[in-house]
């Protein structure tokens, strides 16, 4: 998915582990602009079945206040569903709006998308 300057791609769902972490990477900027099209991206997601979702954030330039209300809302979808997010390879900026806004304790931050897959197992 594309939309104003950020780019969302799923892995596929695995047929043979259907509770196995779908590795989501943002690129580009999560900000007012894109935030409504990333939130329909990630309800959908959770709509398919989705119930663990890493959310691998090395391509993600930009995160602005209003970019986390989609990371927010997938946290409150998952959650009441056994489910959980983690957020992987964030870079620094990034990474801080996440742990100021609240939401590192809501969901995971990794260094690594394996690290985000091992915390999700938990």
């Amino acid at each position: 998915m594309q939309a104003d300057g950020l780019v969302l791609t799923a892995s596929p769902a695995s047929s043979e582990t259907p509770d196995a972490p779908r590795v989501v990477a943002l690129a580009g900027k999560l900000d007012a602009n894109s935030q409504i099209a990333a939130e329909r991206f990630l309800e959908d997601l959770v709509a398919t079945g989705a119930r663990r979702v890493v959310l691998e954030c090395s391509g993600l330039e930009f995160l602005s206040s209003a970019g986390v209300r989609p990371l927010l809302t997938l946290v409150k979808r998952v959650k009441p569903l056994g489910g959980g997010v983690s957020v992987c390879a964030a870079r620094p900026h990034v990474r801080q709006l996440l742990e100021f806004s609240g939401l590192k304790a809501l969901l995971s931050i990794s260094s690594t998308v394996e690290e985000g897959c091992a915390a999700l197992a938990r």
